[in-house]
């Protein structure tokens, strides 16, 4: 009888599950920046950008809006993931840990129903991205549909409803993703110019 005891205390159960969370958690979120410093310092020799305030209201927008349920922010060390979400046949330098470490909130996600947005910065023009929110579903990328001559390929929402101060800031905010890193250029490694000098 006595063997079956401590099964019986629900307090001893409880503390032995809470023993054995905490020592997962604290091994998977504690101990790896304690160990590896690349995971929260930055080996470039290109500081970590510092958010304006107009910046991280746009973050708050970002956020609050849910954007992070259809875009990732990271490109991952697989060939389609680079050339996909590259910029005028230059492929997309895959995402570190060092480009994170400004970040309060992480929107990594692991859904992508919109494109990656971890390269998004400078590949399009502030009237661009303000036409896009907007009115998503008429930016010309249409595609050839079987039950009609063209259909709209954007489904994402429209979000007219934010204000010109709001869309302002939020574009401000997607314009400095994956500007940590000089990733953009040629054969030659001289700089390729993009929408935002």
């Amino acid at each position: 009888m006595k063997k079956f005891a401590v099964e019986k205390n629900m307090l001893l159960l409880a503390l032995g599950a809470l023993a054995v969370f905490s020592i997962g958690g604290i091994g998977s979120t504690l101990i790896p920046p304690l160990v590896d410093k690349s995971l929260v310092t930055s080996t470039s020799d290109k500081p970590v950008h510092q958010y304006t305030e107009q910046e991280q209201r746009g973050i708050e927008i970002y956020k609050a809006e849910g954007c992070v349920y259809c875009h990732t922010q990271q490109i991952r060390d697989m060939v389609s993931d680079q050339k996909r979400y590259g910029w005028r046949l230059v492929d997309a330098a895959v995402s570190e840990s060092w480009e994170y470490t400004q970040d309060k909130y992480h929107f990594l996600g692991t859904k992508r129903t919109g494109p990656d947005l971890a390269r998004v910065g400078g590949k399009y023009s502030n009237q661009w991205h303000w036409a896009h929110f907007k009115d998503p579903r008429n930016m010309g990328e249409k595609f050839r549909s079987s039950r009609g001559p063209y259909e709209s390929s954007s489904v994402m929402p429209s979000f007219k409803y934010l204000t010109d101060e709001e869309i302002k800031d939020l574009t401000a905010y997607l314009q400095t993703l994956g500007r940590n890193k000089n990733w953009r250029v040629d054969s030659n490694d001289r700089p390729l110019n993009d929408y935002e000098d």
